[in-house]
C-alpha cells in the first residue's frame, strides 16, 4: 500500500505562500522598518513555495506499507523501518496557539527497539491521524 501526501492542502499551502509574496510586495515602500518586514514575509513566502512545489513534484514524498517495513520518502529522502524494530505507535500531539485561537497538529510517531527513540512520520499523508495509526497497526 502506499499512501501520497493531501494535495489539495499543499496547493492551499502554496496559494497561501504566493499571498504572503503579494502582502511582502505591498509592504515594501520608502520606511525601512516596512521594507525589512516586506523582505521577511516574501522570503517566508519564497520558502514555503519551494517546500510546497517539492512536494508535490512526483514522487518526492510517500509512505509505502509492505510485508517487511514501511519505507517512508519526505523530500526526496528515504527511510526504511522493518516492523520487528517498531516496538509501538502513538499518536503526538502538537499545540499552536495565536492569542484567542488554539490548534492541534497531530503525528504519528513510532518507537524502535535499538534505542527506544521516537521517530515521527512527517505527515499522514492524506489520513487523519487515528485513521493512519490504524493502518499502521494492522
Amino acid at each position: 500500500m502506499t499512501l501520497y501526501p493531501n494535495k489539495i492542502k499543499w496547493v492551499l499551502v502554496l496559494v497561501g505562500c504566493i499571498s504572503f509574496i503579494a502582502m511582502g510586495i505591498f509592504l515594501i515602500g520608502d520606511h525601512d522598518t516596512e521594507t525589512l518586514l516586506g523582505l521577511f514575509i516574501c522570503m517566508l513566502g519564497g520558502l514555503g513555495i519551494l517546500i510546497s512545489i517539492l512536494t508535490l513534484w512526483p514522487n518526492s514524498s510517500w509512505l509505502k506499507l509492505g510485508p517487511d517495513g514501511m519505507r517512508e520518502r519526505v523530500l526526496f529522502r528515504k527511510f526504511h523501518y522493518h516492523w520487528s524494530e517498531v516496538t509501538r505507535f502513538e499518536i503526538t500531539v502538537v499545540r499552536h496557539r495565536s492569542r484567542a485561537h488554539r490548534t492541534d497538529t497531530k503525528f504519528v510517531s513510532f518507537w524502535m527497539k535499538c534505542d527506544e527513540d521516537t521517530r515521527s512520520l512527517s505527515e499522514c499523508y492524506g489520513e487523519k491521524a487515528e485513521e493512519l495509526m490504524k493502518i499502521l497497526e494492522s
